[in-house]
């Protein structure tokens, strides 16, 4: 690994996987930063996780979230480097049914919270739907792998689901949104 500081990035820029330099805020490196909050914010959930299978999926999922921040920038698509696949979308879709059979259904709106896991999951789904407005933005100007605009829509799909099973683990109802109207 190099250095943490090397000085580059210090008039603004930042360096992409094939050498090139690009200003900070480009719209790739928007992108980046967002799946890097996401995953910043899946992290800090799991220090709240004691179950050790949902330990394990956020774990794999901050792995898939390094593939898809990479796949982000990598403009001369360097097949040295994984790509984020439709498999990867079929397995979020599969857990999703299965963590669903162990939660009750939802009737109504609910509330992002639940306990400090659970409310930290809905921070990484809340994350989540902004790596994907920015996705759409970046298609805008470049080509963007579809698979990935896909791939982060079922990972806030996931993230809700497992924000929900966290509250059950926790012992906590959802808590359902009351529309001001009728109170």
């Amino acid at each position: 690994m190099p250095k943490i500081f090397t000085k580059t990035g210090d008039k603004g820029e930042t360096g992409r996987f094939d050498g090139t330099r690009v200003p900070k805020n480009d719209p790739q490196m928007k992108v980046q930063g967002s799946i890097d909050e996401c995953n910043s914010a899946i992290g800090l959930a799991r220090a709240y996780v004691q179950d050790e299978q949902l330990n394990t999926i956020l774990r794999n999922f901050q792995s898939l979230l390094l593939v898809a921040g990479s796949e982000v920038t990598n403009v001369s698509m360097d097949r040295r480097l994984p790509y984020i696949t439709d498999e990867n979308i079929t397995q979020m879709e599969e857990l999703i049914d299965d963590v669903e059979e162990q939660l009750k259904p939802l009737t109504h709106f609910i509330l992002p919270a639940g306990g400090k896991a659970a409310a930290h999951l809905h921070v990484a789904r809340a994350a989540s739907r902004k790596v994907e407005r920015r996705l759409v933005t970046l298609r805008e100007t470049s080509e963007v792998n579809p698979i990935l605009l896909a791939y982060f829509n079922r990972l806030s799909d996931t993230l809700f689901v497992l924000a929900r099973y966290a509250s059950k683990l926790a012992g906590i109802e959802d808590e359902v949104w009351v529309n001001p109207r009728n109170q």
